[in-house]
């Protein structure tokens, strides 16, 4: 059975910062926990909601990219799971190293 994901995720932690575009107050630097070149798996202490727009910036990576919600789970008391959708495909994301 599908799950609709296409790509196999890659266990990658890196640093990213998660950005809300209209609350400028609301962004995180936080670390992925998997990744592929169309999305990736962040913890967060930012409760967000599925189908939020957010943009996801990982300097180091040279990544910035527009992302949708498409989950978020609560892991703990103060942290959330987060499933990303990025806009466009990134390539550094989608090779293992």
């Amino acid at each position: 059975m599908s799950n609709g994901r296409s790509e196999k995720r890659i266990v990658r932690t890196m640093t990213v910062e998660v950005f809300v575009p209209a609350e400028t107050k609301l962004n995180e630097k936080t670390l992925t926990e998997n990744v592929s070149a169309h999305g990736a798996r962040v913890l967060l202490q930012l409760k967000l909601e599925p189908g939020q727009r957010v943009v996801v910036s990982s300097p180091n990576e040279g990544v910035r990219s527009l992302a949708r919600i498409v989950y978020c789970q609560r892991v703990s008391e103060r942290r959330f799971a987060v499933g990303l959708e990025l806009s466009g495909r990134v390539e550094p994301w989608a090779k293992p190293y």
